[in-house]
């Protein structure tokens, strides 16, 4: 199925997985880890997810909050009192909350910070690095009024930059104290996965001249690591079974990584919108109700997951190529899969 799919898309490789009642029911993988070499992906390689990170990020808000280092209603003011002299007065109000939810109004294109094209060499600590570009953020004009909807990277890395003010750790140590390590995820990281000096793991792609070249693991195969709360997380299909499986109990209300109430509220749209923390949430007929779902993509790769609390199941599909092809190979992989759900149930 997925070997159909990959040729017919055009894109070097894809991958499935699918979760029911809480356990891994299928993996798959079918393609080539780097155009132009011949190793083969497999259900044990990693993937770069994109902005499904940020979902993680809302995860690791939520033990935080639960430990009270931190409020859903702690505003960026309160947090960075230092910086609201130079921040736009929209923001300093701005809540946790709302950051996680695209409801702050914060600028979409983060490449207007001033540090941009610098960012990917920047020698400074990584939490010097992403506090130094969430004030840039934060001096950008809204984009749109606080408490309506605009999807927002920026808003995710002022969030992470919140989150290491009020632990002292960064964003990459929380995670791996938080999520990664209580869930045994194990072959989770940062960046592009892999080595550059071998095809161990599966490469991003960009387009060239019509052909797909393969970016080997290095700087320039991720965003810059300050952006990594909005997206910069690579993992394993069993890796990220674990987590859909604890959201997925958390979304029937049987447990998980964090409370009931909090994973209610990790679930729960802003009002007047689809958007909750690092989930849309629309009623899919599959879903025999609503599901909780994402895609993200860091330009080179393409992932999108989904989250069916009333039918039991999870799945995640992902290329390891981004634009308009990932998008297309992704959502044929998705489709697929649920096709398959639809015919084990007729």
């Amino acid at each position: 199925m997925l070997e159909s799919i990959r040729s017919a898309s055009g894109v070097p490789a894809v991958g499935a997985l699918l979760v029911a009642a809480g356990a891994v029911l299928e993996t798959g993988a079918a393609g080539r880890r780097a155009e132009g070499f011949p190793e083969r992906v497999t259900v044990h390689d990693q993937w770069h997810i994109g902005s499904l990170t940020k979902s993680m990020t809302s995860t690791l808000a939520a033990r935080l909050v639960e430990r009270g280092l931190i409020s859903w209603s702690t505003t960026v003011g309160e947090v960075f009192p230092d910086l609201v002299g130079s921040m736009q007065a929209q923001y300093a109000p701005a809540t946790l909350a709302q950051l996680l939810t695209h409801t702050a109004g914060m600028p979409v294109d983060v490449t207007r910070a001033p540090s941009w094209s610098s960012l990917r060499a920047d020698p400074a600590p990584i939490m010097e690095a992403r506090r130094r570009f969430a004030a840039e953020l934060l001096a950008i004009a809204p984009e749109a009024a606080r408490g309506s909807f605009l999807y927002s990277n920026a808003g995710y890395i002022v969030a992470g930059a919140m989150l290491e003010e009020a632990t002292g750790d960064s964003w990459e140590d929380l995670m791996r104290a938080e999520i990664l390590t209580p869930l045994g995820m194990r072959a989770t990281g940062f960046g592009a996965p892999g080595e550059a000096t071998s095809r161990n793991q599966p490469w991003g792609h960009a387009r060239q001249s019509g052909s797909w070249r393969a970016i080997a693991p290095g700087p320039d195969a991720d965003n810059p690591l300050a952006l990594g709360p909005a997206g910069t997380v690579h993992t394993s299909f069993e890796d990220f079974a674990r987590y859909l499986a604890a959201h997925l109990a958390g979304a029937q209300r049987t447990g998980g990584i964090v409370s009931i109430a909090s994973f209610d509220r990790l679930h729960t749209p802003a009002a007047g919108t689809a958007s909750a923390m690092g989930w849309g949430v629309a009623d899919r007929g599959w879903a025999r109700g609503d599901a909780l779902m994402h895609a993200g993509s860091n330009t080179l790769w393409y992932a999108i997951m989904a989250v069916a609390p009333a039918r039991d199941v999870a799945l995640l599909a992902v290329t390891n190529v981004g634009g308009d092809q990932g998008r297309l190979a992704a959502d044929a992989v998705v489709q697929a899969l649920v096709n398959r759900l639809e015919g084990a149930n007729r």
